[in-house]
């Protein structure tokens, strides 16, 4: 590993650009197969109407993230190899300790940026894009204004500039950071009824909790936990039901949601 590392900090800036563009196409690629298959199990309970025909500003929005991606992980690159980034390449416990750590210190943060783009203010010049679809489908993770998936990528950055990190620990955040994104952005429930109420799920955000936001944007603002959205006291008040309930189906969501908090 120690060899694969040296090789990568030592590529030309071409080569790292490049393959940075094939890693964030990939990512892309793999979250949209993966929420189509997913949309394919007979199992699944859908909570937003079904999308038909996926609206071509969608496409153009993901193109647009994939790019601008790319160039955090170059930027990410460069730190890295000027040392500012340090990664940890040893396989032992720190691995779990590091990805715990990660998942919820990204969702604290992400949960206040996000609270932070729903400001009335805030809202129209940015996440408000994002929230016109409406209706869900493994893209819309990848439909994002320009700014914010800057914003979250410097986010990133300066969370790997703290500290050193498990590079093993960064590999599962990933897995776990597009997991959550696509599953959250499906416009379904696809875990099992029987699985819901358990109280592991009282803290580990369900499908059914970013589905909702999409309905009410001003509720569920976490990612990954419902820590901060219980904390601070913008959980929906009906998520716990329709979280236990797969029967109860969540309310239409109109043509365009626009409302943000005050």
């Amino acid at each position: 590993m120690d060899e694969v590392a040296a090789h990568v900090k030592d590529l030309p800036m071409w080569a790292a650009a490049l393959l940075a563009l094939v890693e964030n196409a990939l990512i892309l690629v793999v979250g949209v197969g993966l929420g189509t298959a997913v949309l394919r199990l007979r199992t699944v309970v859908r909570l937003l109407p079904d999308p038909g025909r996926i609206d071509p500003l969608q496409g153009w929005l993901a193109a647009s993230a994939v790019l601008l991606n790319t160039a955090v992980t170059v930027v990410g690159w460069k730190l890295w190899t000027l040392g500012v980034i340090r990664f940890d390449l040893d396989v032992s416990w720190r691995i779990a300790v590091d990805l715990l750590l990660l998942v919820l210190a990204m969702d604290f943060a992400s949960y206040v940026g996000h609270a932070l783009a729903h400001v009335r203010w805030l809202y129209p010049l940015g996440h408000r894009l994002h929230h016109r679809f409406v209706d869900a489908r493994p893209i819309t993770l990848f439909a994002l204004h320009p700014g914010e998936v800057i914003g979250f990528g410097a986010l990133w950055l300066v969370m790997l500039s703290i500290v050193p990190l498990s590079v093993w620990a960064l590999v599962g955040y990933t897995v776990i950071n597009l997991v959550f994104g696509i599953f959250g952005h499906l416009g379904v429930e696809p875990l099992p009824l029987r699985w819901r109420p358990s109280r592991p799920f009282a803290i580990v955000a369900t499908p059914t909790m970013h589905a909702m936001h999409h309905l009410n944007p001003a509720r569920n603002l976490g990612f990954y936990t419902t820590i901060w959205d219980r904390l601070f006291r913008t959980l929906d008040d009906d998520y716990d039901r329709c979280r236990r309930n797969g029967h109860s189906p969540l309310p239409s969501p109109p043509p365009l949601a626009t409302p943000a908090t005050p």
